[in-house]
């Protein structure tokens, strides 16, 4: 989940909590304002029947009628209940229905004087009087259906009210903290195209004192510094690897001829080989790691071109069967029946992960043979380059692609461990992908190279190479 959803919905629940409290605030005010309010109606009703007991002594239902007719209480299904002071029934209006009341709370009004309760939907009132030095028991019970239905209203209201606040508060506050994060996306956009050819360039923000700016303004004093040591690495490895090789050529040139000198004793001579192999052995150590120093720059990318991945593989293997000469190529080609070979790539890259894949294969296998086939589909080429030595260990397997790795299996073998480092960096610089895969059961090593092919799919086919 992205910064920018974690912020809105945390903002969004924080608000949906408070405002939620809010509503319910509101409506227990309102419900205990209209139970309030109720209740002094039902207590002024009763304050009318004292008054009325109080001028008719003699009273019955068409006087309490007549007595009532011109006060507007607002009662629903009202009915009232005077008890005598020994707690007989002397007046009801009370229709066709058993007059009942609860006898413990006409006990405890003799104490507490006033008492409101809750029967289903009605709310009663009791209260003691003293009228005319006689004691009498009032009830009176009525339904507030005008209060009731309002504060259903009210409820409804409310819910609907913090239904749409609730998704209008969600969907603005995503929309503003996209807006003001959004110079952190511009931020994250220039940082993911800085690459080893534009440390140099900084990241640039309009904004001067909020955080990121500061972010922004460190970013860059973070890149800065990663420049330098980067500059002064590469400068030390190019310096390094180009003074090492004129002497390294010199000491060559001078080993090959003492070797060829007639009068050299055979011990002599021998020595003079390894010597000669050692040298060699550091030349190339020299050229991988200039190498390796100039994957670092993205201009490399300028150099693609289409090219014949097939001639490419054989202008290497030509290449490397000068040194072994006993090196066999076994190629096929698979997948579709006019296929391009056409790869966009740099045909010098390309070449030299070839070189060190056939070199590997000639020097690690039983048999001087290496076996290339190209499948090709619409979307992608791939070339798989396989041989038979001995199995690496489950350890080698992992770290065969590392730097300066080496097999158990070429404890014997001259070698800098950089060969198969050098083919993963140029297939990635390609942004291809390479994998190694082990037979252990046939002795078989296997490489397969998958390379994307161009868009371009109007471009008439190469002619198959007659290589």
């Amino acid at each position: 989940m992205t910064l920018k959803k974690k912020i809105a919905i945390g903002f969004s629940i924080v608000f949906s909590i408070l405002f939620g409290i809010a509503m319910l605030i509101i409506y227990y005010a309102s419900v205990d304002f209209r139970n309030d309010q109720f209740r002094q109606r039902l207590v002024d009703k009763l304050d009318y029947i004292s008054h009325y007991i109080a001028n008719t002594p003699s009273f019955d239902r068409e006087s309490y009628k007549i007595y009532f007719q011109d006060i507007e209480d607002g009662l629903f299904y009202e009915d009232v209940i005077i008890l005598d002071k020994n707690k007989k029934l002397i007046f009801s209006t009370v229709k066709d229905k058993t007059i009942t009341w609860d006898q413990r709370i006409i006990n405890r009004l003799e104490n507490e004087k006033r008492i409101f309760y809750k029967q289903d939907q009605y709310e009663i009132l009791g209260k003691y009087y003293l009228i005319n030095k006689q004691a009498y028991y009032l009830l009176v019970k009525a339904q507030d259906y005008s209060g009731n239905e309002k504060l259903d209203h009210l409820a409804i209201v409310l819910t609907i009210l913090f239904l749409l606040s609730a998704l209008l508060i969600w969907f603005f506050s995503y929309n503003l903290i996209l807006h003001l994060l959004s110079p952190l996306d511009r931020l994250k956009k220039d940082i993911t195209q800085i690459n080893a050819s534009k440390l140099t360039n900084p990241v640039n923000y309009t904004g001067n004192t909020d955080e990121i700016a500061v972010l922004t303004q460190a970013f860059n004093t973070m890149l800065k510094r990663l420049s330098n040591a980067f500059e002064s690495q590469k400068e030390f490895n190019s310096s390094a690897s180009h003074e090492l090789r004129t002497p390294l050529a010199r000491m060559s040139f001078q080993l090959e001829n003492l070797r060829h000198q007639h009068q050299l004793d055979k011990d002599i001579s021998h020595v003079l080989e390894n010597i000669s192999k050692e040298t060699q052995h550091l030349s190339e150590v020299t050229n991988s790691l200039m190498m390796l120093s100039k994957f670092d720059s993205a201009t490399l990318q300028t150099t693609y071109q289409e090219e014949r991945i097939d001639e490419i593989i054989f202008i290497a293997y030509e290449k490397v069967v000068k040194i072994f000469p006993d090196l066999q190529l076994d190629f096929s080609i698979k997948g579709v029946d006019d296929p391009t070979l056409s790869l966009f790539c740099s045909a010098q890259l390309i070449e030299i992960a070839f070189v060190n894949l056939f070199k590997n294969a000639a020097l690690y296998s039983f048999h001087p043979e290496v076996t290339v086939v190209i499948h090709e589909s619409s979307d992608q080429l791939k070339v798989v380059v396989s041989s038979h030595g001995a199995p690496l260990s489950t350890n080698d397997q992992k770290r065969i692609f590392e730097a300066f790795s080496r097999g158990e299996n070429a404890s014997e073998i001259t070698g800098s461990g950089l060969g198969l480092r050098i083919v993963k960096r140029i297939v990635d610089s390609h942004q291809a992908s390479v994998e190694y895969k082990a037979d252990t059961t046939h002795s078989a090593h296997t490489f397969v190279l998958t390379f994307l092919k161009s868009a371009d799919e109007d471009r008439p086919p190469y002619p198959l190479s007659d290589r």
